[in-house]
């Protein structure tokens, strides 16, 4: 096909029809400018618009690609049908092969990026994330994660890890094990908190303090302190020795040193046993305690 003989041609069987570039364009669904870019020789029509250009200009396939009129044979008129339905067929086969080979690298492109995504998630702790809480002066964070801390990231056992950062960067990691997350409250001055677990033995409260870089297991302590009261009285007589108590916290004092707990226990005779004291972290000192009726 010569562009210029064809687009010629094509000006010719338009005019004589006598019908505008426009016109042209909108029954092939294309622009005027394409119209014109044949005519004028600078391309020829696509594979696709050769039959449809043809059946509106009224003249054969082989006779548009030659660019004069000429009695082409009707085998020849069939063969050039042949041939663009093959070539159309063959483009859309490759478009296909295309599409799904981009597909399919947009496909690896996304898993990768999911797996780069999940292990940076895995490593963060985002995914096991139960708590955090903010120290009252805003200075401090704690998280409480689900997934034990390897290093720099987590592993796959279920134990509870905790991170206290402050605002300079530093952190504070304490792995507590196997056991229940139930809560976690800052002291009003922001230097310590009491965190509540739940293990399979016990509930345990323990207490840490920043400045101190330490925790401990503050149940110890509140039964230490506990001996000294009236409750000595209960259970002290056994073989056994002092019953087991089961503490939970309520709240801090406003001296950021005491705090309000909840105590239960059954002593020597079977007899439950519950109540409230206040329990210095400063002094180790218990008091006002008020024990509940029982009955």
């Amino acid at each position: 096909m010569d562009n210029i003989t064809t687009g010629s041609f094509i000006k010719q069987l338009r005019k004589e029809k006598d019908m505008t570039q426009k016109q042209l364009a909108d029954l092939l669904h294309i622009t005027d400018r394409a119209v014109s870019k044949w005519e004028r020789g600078v391309c020829a029509p696509d594979i696709s618009l050769l039959e449809p250009l043809a059946e509106i200009l009224e003249v054969s396939i082989v006779e548009l690609i030659q660019g004069e009129r000429a009695e082409a044979p009707q085998e020849a008129e069939a063969s050039a049908k042949e041939i663009i339905s093959y070539s159309q067929n063959e483009v859309r086969r490759k478009v296909r092969g295309v599409q799904k080979k981009y597909l399919l690298i947009v496909a690896l492109v996304l898993a990768v990026a999911a797996l780069i995504g999940g292990v940076l998630l895995w490593r963060s702790g985002r995914l096991f994330i139960l708590d955090e809480v903010v120290s009252p002066d805003g200075t401090c964070r704690t998280t409480v994660y689900s997934k034990r801390l390897n290093g720099s990231s987590f592993s796959f056992e279920n134990e509870i890890s905790v991170i206290t950062e402050q605002e300079d960067g530093l952190q504070w990691r304490v792995i507590y094990g196997d056991c229940t997350y139930r809560g976690l409250w800052w002291s009003p001055d922001s230097r310590k908190y009491v965190l509540a677990l739940d293990y399979d033995d016990e509930n345990r409260l323990t207490l840490s303090w920043l400045d101190r870089n330490s925790s401990s297991n503050l149940n110890a302590y509140l039964s230490m302190g506990v001996e000294t009261t009236e409750l000595r009285k209960y259970g002290y007589s056994t073989p056994d020795g002092w019953p087991e108590i089961e503490y939970q916290f309520l709240q801090w004092g406003t001296d950021s040193a005491s705090m309000l707990v909840y105590y239960v226990f059954e002593d020597s005779v079977g007899e439950d046993h519950s109540g409230y004291f206040w329990y210095n972290c400063e002094t180790g000192a218990v008091d006002g305690i008020l024990e509940m009726d029982s009955r």
